[in-house]
């Protein structure tokens, strides 16, 4: 579930090519992009693992006592909710300007969140079933995808390498590493994993192998397009592929790229809503979180139609100036505070034991 919902990031809007300056060095940023976002996952996944029985909320409460608690865990909620707003906002702009220009973008919302209510309903164990039934075809049609790139890919676009020194690169690592602030969603899952104890390494595992599609697609974007047009491109993958013709019979293999979004949207969006609205449920003191599913569709379904108003304005929540604050702001200074609170308690029993 956790290299799918990284993964997508990568074949949606490319942002190590749309919010930075790395044009044809976004490989480069590609690798920066894989140990910031190791730090992530450390960062959630490390106390996650300390209490393996435990949500973040349940945790929070433990740490901070009830009301702080209950706010840093209101933070997390909200985060839940507004990647999954964006998430589904994204993709039905995507396919309502290149495939379905008459459909109304609330009907796609509506379709996208009926889905998640319904494996978020059979259970945390469906959607991770899900998932495994359909990697192997996600990763198939990127794989498809990067090979039909090969047709038109001219490595004279990825020069000259390097040319214009570190920040260029760096900026186009900023806002797919602050994405990594998905693996908030970890915080939720280890309590129903298995091997809690392994779901750190695995998690570790998840961003190595997304890295690994970062680079491929991100090479392949800019091979295909050149480093302006990929840069001035909202799609940039999806654009490269929709300027492939491998002959007159095989066309139009952008396709391959919306159906593993699709799929890729889906898990997101299920596990998302998973996680809100069990998050919601152990905050209130429900035993249930799944009356909560509903109320919470119509919730997200609304700010998902009404949050944004074009796709130009869309985008401008992957920008850095926009999305490092809020993420710094929402899951990187909470879960600060909460290891400050737990090496606090670590030591104090350690002084008690003395």
């Amino acid at each position: 579930m956790l290299f799918i919902i990284r993964s997508t990031v990568s074949i949606a809007t490319l942002p190590v090519l749309t919010t930075g300056e790395a044009a044809q060095d976004a490989w480069a940023s590609s690798l920066l992009v894989v140990p910031g976002t190791v730090l992530i996952v450390l960062l959630v996944g490390g106390l996650g693992i300390k209490f393996k029985e435990m949500t973040v909320v349940e945790y929070s409460a433990e740490l901070l006592g009830r009301p702080l608690g209950a706010v840093v865990s209101s933070l997390f909620l909200l985060v839940f909710l507004h990647f999954a707003a964006t998430d589904i906002r994204v993709y039905a702009e995507v396919l309502i300007s290149g495939f379905t220009p008459k459909t109304p973008i609330p009907f796609i919302v509506g379709i996208v969140i009926a889905l998640a209510v319904i494996a978020s309903q059979l259970g945390i164990e469906t959607i991770g079933r899900m998932a495994d039934v359909l990697t192997p075809l996600f990763v198939l049609f990127i794989a498809l995808g990067i090979l039909g790139c090969l047709v038109t890919f001219d490595i004279q676009h990825l020069e000259p390498v390097l040319s214009r020194g570190s920040m260029p690169i760096i900026s186009g690592a900023l806002t797919p590493t602050a994405l990594g602030a998905k693996y908030l969603t970890l915080a939720m899952l280890i309590p129903n994993t298995t091997k809690p104890s392994k779901a750190l390494t695995y998690a570790v595992v998840s961003v190595l192998l997304s890295g690994v599609v970062l680079i491929a697609v991100a090479t392949s974007a800019v091979a295909v397009l050149g480093a302006d047009l990929s840069r001035n491109t909202v799609f940039p993958f999806f654009k490269a592929l929709r300027s492939v013709r491998i002959t007159q019979l095989i066309q139009r293999i952008e396709a391959l790229a919306v159906i593993s979004w699709g799929y890729g949207v889906f898990i997101d969006v299920s596990l998302l809503l998973y996680s809100g609205a069990k998050g919601l449920s152990q905050l209130l003191g429900l035993d249930d979180y799944r009356v909560l599913l509903l109320p919470l569709a119509v919730i997200w379904g609304f700010y998902t139609v009404e949050s944004h108003d074009t796709l130009l304005e869309l985008m401008h929540v992957y920008r850095p100036s926009t999305l490092i604050p809020f993420v710094t702001v929402m899951v990187f200074v909470p879960y600060i505070v909460l290891w400050i609170a737990y090496l606090i308690r670590v030591r104090r029993s350690h002084g008690e034991s003395g």
